[in-house]
């Protein structure tokens, strides 16, 4: 009878190790589901981030474009017809300022590449925030490039309407 008291304490001993190790195994199965949902989740922000720079680089190459085309038709423009241009000459420096605008921007590009870059190395507390402050900037310094591009175009085009 003994025997099988001691052989009852063995098992329940057992079972007691099993339960643990099952909530040790099941803990742990948790754990690495947690460690890659926030993998996941980590790879998407770095890919939306990746994705919003592109975004704003075309963006940037498309202002170039139009700019580019915006020069030469105020500089034309200014030279015709000869004897009471469209336009004063003066006026293409508006466009080359907004070109020269979008290379500084290019520049502003840059240094958030940079830091996004060395984003293993970030602290926390300081270098998210300013990570996001610079995107908002960029953001509104973009804006502005296109707003300014925006109304260099409507102006050349209400100059050649009304002329």
């Amino acid at each position: 009878m003994t025997d099988s008291k001691e052989t009852n304490k063995i098992l329940q001993r057992i079972l007691e190790i099993l339960a643990k190790n099952e909530a040790r195994v099941s803990t742990n199965e948790l754990t690495a589901e947690g460690d890659k949902l926030i993998e996941k989740a980590e790879r998407e922000g770095e890919e939306a981030s990746k994705k919003i720079q592109s975004t704003f680089d075309r963006i940037h190459d498309k202002l170039f474009t139009i700019n580019g085309i915006l020069v030469a038709s105020y500089f034309g423009l200014g030279k015709f017809p000869t004897d009471n241009p469209i336009i004063s000459l003066w006026l293409a420096l508006l466009p080359i300022s907004v070109l020269i605008y979008l290379v500084f921007l290019e520049q502003q590009q840059m240094e958030i590449y940079r830091h996004a870059s060395q984003r293993m190395n970030w602290n926390l507390d300081t270098d998210v925030a300013k990570y996001g402050k610079m995107i908002n900037r960029q953001n509104l310094k973009s804006l502005l490039a296109i707003i300014l591009t925006f109304g260099l175009f409507i102006y050349l085009a209400i100059k050649i309407i009304i002329y």
